[in-house]
């Protein structure tokens, strides 16, 4: 569905002006629409040298490819958030001599989800209690069972030494849509622990930019709802956006606001001091586009 909505954007916008390729496992059918597919092996999403190597021999077949990647007229977009929001994924791409259309790296790197919260107990805005488990590019080899289970022990004394027994989750910096994400409902209990910890290793295959945060909207039922605000740069776009989660935390509702309308959803003081934060964080941050910031209200 996301792909279908960009396509349609880019159409819309340029008609047949672009030339769109879309990358895809074997095996896959590609949307109608499309001009053309770059294949992948199945499960290797992520995976940039994979990528590369698929992207190089398409260039041989395909003489356009190659000269507007040669011209620096080849844009990669990419299909996911977290893969947005990667600045490893941007330098890769930027290696690869393609078009990254996004935050550059150095902006990626301070605003991903641990230096996102660490900016936010910085600038004074609220953010759920955490401990960082292990540090972005600071991982093990997980094909090692003794540096394995010495990671997932050090994760785990980690979640101890918070000393809480609130629910929460440990969640991968390079996850998204649920991958890389473990409930845990008893952080004082070490068995749930253990199992959550090496669900986000089996799911990401790596062991770097884990975290653990509390829960704060464990029931979905509606008292809680999010606030979205939109930056460019550091400088707060006028108006926001309120968003209702069911049950399982899917996103069911979305409503427009303008400024004036705020108060009937949240106290006023209690926005403008949302629309400080966000643009405190942009800037501490070193923002160089549009973003959104998000607050559970």
């Amino acid at each position: 569905h996301a792909t279908q909505s960009v396509l349609a954007d880019i159409r819309a916008v340029w008609g047949n002006k672009i030339r769109v390729l879309q990358t895809l496992e074997e095996g896959k059918q590609r949307l109608p629409g499309m001009d053309g597919a770059l294949y992948v092996k199945p499960k290797s999403w992520g995976n940039m040298e994979h990528f590369e190597e698929r992207l190089n021999w398409l260039c041989t077949q395909d003489h356009g490819l190659y000269t507007d990647r040669k011209n620096g007229k080849v844009v990669f977009m990419p299909g996911w958030s977290a893969f947005a929001e990667s600045s490893e994924a941007a330098r890769a791409v930027e290696r690869l001599g393609l078009v990254w259309p996004g935050t550059e790296p150095v902006a990626s790197q301070t605003l991903e989800k641990i230096g996102f919260k660490r900016i936010c107990a910085e600038v004074g805005a609220p953010t759920p209690p955490f401990v960082v488990l292990s540090e972005e590019d600071a991982g093990v080899d997980l094909s090692d069972p003794v540096a394995k289970e010495e990671c997932v022990a050090g994760f785990m004394k980690a979640v101890a030494d918070m000393k809480t027994d609130e629910k929460g989750l440990i969640k991968s910096i390079h996850g998204g849509g649920g991958k890389g994400t473990a409930h845990l409902d008893d952080p004082s209990d070490p068995v749930q622990v253990r199992a959550a910890v090496e669900k986000v290793l089996v799911e990401m295959n790596r062991s770097d930019g884990i975290y653990f945060e509390q829960k704060v909207n464990t029931k979905g039922d509606g008292r809680f709802y999010q606030l979205e605000l939109e930056v460019d740069g550091d400088t707060c776009a006028q108006g926001g956006r309120f968003v209702w989660f069911n049950s399982r935390l899917q996103k069911v509702v979305e409503i427009g606001l303008h400024d004036d309308l705020v108060g009937l959803f949240m106290p006023k003081d209690l926005y403008l001091k949302s629309r400080q934060w966000a643009s405190d964080i942009a800037k501490k941050g070193g923002n160089n586009t549009r973003a959104t910031m998000e607050g559970l209200v």
